[in-house]
């Protein structure tokens, strides 16, 4: 045979074994995708590598990219970087101004999510509240004496109140028997009183008569009435029942109106007097606008500071909770080999060839070496 026949054609095998060669291997990265039998026996070399491999591929990915990659130190260093939390301010700025703008009403955003927050239902739920806090508290204090929930200022005030009370009678007592109404009215006692005297009664009253009675009566019962003795006696009666109302337990007043009376009453007081309907009405814009400029520019750059501090200091048990390493084994895992061909072969289709090229050229100058060796020796 022609000697340069015999190395064009040693040149041409060694390129297409080595071509061919190269380009089954990386086919056989991917394919077969699953393992072929024949009988009871599998062929060698299936499925491909990658799919053989995929579950170990999977956790090793998972164990790199925690080690490797989403390490808590990168995260807390991106956390923690002055351009990163700028941006998450601005967002976060951004977000609630806009929020704090919404036209709609509190009773709009409760029905968004779907609850009833009409007036009625609110100041029901208001009620019930007070009606309960009410309850609640009163156990603590319902067996504790009226004087032992007083302070000392408000026992003074009270003893104070008794006799501005006992002052106050006095003079109302004064004014009436002072008044002409009241002049008639014991002049009609009197008379009263001597009808029922019977004989005697009449000779008193045939002697002086009502009226002459009455003027000899009345200047004294006025002079008492004004008198500092009338004003002692008032006190020192209301004093004295002022230290008896004292002593008794706070159920002894609270049974007198009734416990379920004195919460109910309460509560509906209490829930009439908030002006529950112009709550509900009023839109988050409006309930906002005083404040606005401050959440904005105070509130929301300290909160997203102390955010992602937070964050910082908890990287390490937020990210275990997580198990990221298990999340990207199971998607790593899930995900089908064919697609990851396509992504593969599509980014290094082009480095491929090369290697396929480039197994073809070596596999060519083997070949020409090959000739050359069985020229010389053949």
């Amino acid at each position: 045979m022609n000697p340069v026949i015999l190395v064009v054609l040693m040149i041409i095998i060694g390129a297409l074994i080595g071509g061919i060669t190269n380009s089954l291997a990386i086919k056989m990265l991917f394919r077969p995708y699953r393992a072929i039998y024949i009988g009871k026996y599998r062929l060698p070399f299936t499925p491909g590598l990658i799919p053989k491999r995929q579950q170990e591929l999977a956790r090793q990915l998972g164990r790199m990219v925690v080690e490797h990659l989403l390490t808590p130190e990168g995260l807390r260093r991106k956390l923690e970087a002055p351009v990163f939390q700028e941006q998450v301010t601005a967002w976060a700025q951004n977000e609630v101004e806009n929020w704090l703008a919404h036209p709609a009403t509190i009773q709009d955003l409760a029905q968004t999510l779907d609850y009833d927050l009409s007036v009625r239902s609110l100041e029901g739920t208001i009620s019930e509240w007070i009606e309960e806090r009410y309850h609640t508290l009163m156990m603590d204090y319902r067996e504790v004496p009226l004087e032992d929930l007083l302070s000392e200022e408000w026992r003074q005030k009270a003893e104070q109140g008794a006799d501005q009370l006992a002052d106050h009678i006095q003079e109302s007592i004064k004014r009436y028997f002072q008044s002409t109404e009241g002049k008639r009215k014991v002049t009609a006692l009197i008379e009263n009183y001597l009808d029922n005297q019977g004989f005697l009664g009449n000779m008193i009253s045939s002697f002086m008569g009502p009226d002459g009675l009455t003027e000899r009566i009345y200047p004294s019962i006025t002079k008492y009435i004004s008198d500092d003795e009338m004003n002692i006696w008032l006190r020192g009666m209301l004093q004295s029942e002022l230290k008896q109302l004292m002593q008794h337990r706070v159920s002894y007043f609270e049974d007198k109106i009734g416990r379920h009376t004195i919460g109910k009453v309460l509560g509906q007081a209490v829930a009439k007097a908030l002006p529950v309907e112009k709550l509900l009405t009023k839109s988050v814009a409006e309930w906002t606008q005083p404040h606005r400029e401050k959440i904005i520019h105070n509130v929301v750059p300290r909160l997203i500071t102390k955010m992602t501090a937070l964050l910082s200091s908890r990287m390490e048990r937020m990210m275990e909770t997580m198990h990221l390493a298990e999340i990207v084994q199971e998607e790593v895992e899930a995900f089908q080999v064919q697609r990851l061909e396509e992504m593969v072969l599509g980014i290094s289709r082009r480095e491929f060839k090369m290697i396929t090229y480039l197994g073809a050229l070596l596999g060519g100058m083997i070949g020409m070496l090959q000739g050359i060796i069985v020229l010389f020796f053949g």
